[in-house]
């Protein structure tokens, strides 16, 4: 059985879990509106109101010119690309909510309530691999190239920094193609039943493994326990997740979350439109 493990139940027993991993056990979160995630993220950043997007937060203490899904790397999921950050905030600022480019404050954090293993949209071509945060659901515009940050794509799976990221590269721009691939399929993941969960692939995993020349990595058989919920959990606590290798990472995150979507109740199996449409 494929799965992906966001956060496993403080009871699971880490028999179940890869010898390799060093990890906490941490109780998942259950989000159900924007206001689970004012008290959380308080502490590490600033709640502003920003035009038309409403309340948005804004991370502290990040250098000039910091831009999201620059800190960290990237894990292969039976979700497709799950990005895995050491910034305290990762656990809902990744995988919640839109990250927007403010002429006044810079990036600002849109919040929402659907998970998903990374809001991001790609392009790829020329031997590079690029991201940028996907708008919020409500807005259909394309996103913008200088958005963008590229990587070699032998480079991948590589630790990113903003060092060893291409940023605003119209020639490579003008190289790759859009890959807006997200959807919503049926998997089992975080309990007994199926559910509907958003799937982000990106360039998938064939093509990386072609460009690095590694084996493709397996997929575990062991089901997923159910989760215990919880309103949010204590800062600090690590953001805990099984790739398709089978071996569980562990990332200092705040809490750990649950991958079932909690969010508007699409339940289509189509290409994500609302949170960003491009084209090539």
């Amino acid at each position: 059985m494929n799965f992906v493990a966001i956060g496993l139940a403080g009871n699971l027993s880490l028999s179940l879990l890869s010898a390799r991993a060093d990890l906490e056990v941490s109780a998942s979160v259950s989000i159900h509106a924007q206001s689970d995630f004012y008290t959380p993220l308080s502490a590490q950043g600033q709640w502003i109101e920003v035009g038309s997007y409403g309340r948005c937060w804004h991370p502290a203490s990040v250098a000039v010119g910091w831009r999201p899904y620059c800190y960290g790397h990237w894990e292969w999921t039976d979700c497709g690309w799950y990005w895995v950050s050491d910034e305290p905030w990762a656990w809902a600022c990744y995988h919640y909510g839109s990250w927007v480019c403010d002429p006044v404050h810079s990036w600002v954090w849109v919040p929402g309530i659907e998970w998903a293993p990374a809001w991001v949209t790609w392009r790829t071509g020329g031997g590079y691999i690029g991201w940028a945060p996907l708008p919020p659901h409500r807005l259909t515009v394309a996103v913008a190239g200088p958005q963008f940050v590229f990587v070699e794509a032998t480079r991948f799976q590589e630790p990113v920094r903003p060092s060893t990221v291409i940023a605003n590269n119209t020639t490579i721009i003008n190289k790759t193609t859009v890959i807006n691939n997200i959807k919503r399929e049926t998997r089992m993941v975080g309990g007994p039943q199926a559910q509907k969960v958003v799937v982000n692939e990106g360039p998938g995993v064939d093509a990386i493994q072609k460009a690095s020349g590694q084996a493709k990595p397996s997929v575990s058989p062991s089901p997923v326990p159910e989760h215990a919920p919880s309103p949010y959990q204590r800062p600090g606590q690590p953001e805990t997740v099984t790739p398709r290798d089978g071996a569980s990472r562990r990332g200092k995150g705040t809490p750990a979350l649950s991958p079932k979507p909690q969010g508007e109740g699409k339940d289509h199996e189509k290409p994500e439109e609302g949170h960003g449409k491009g084209k090539p």
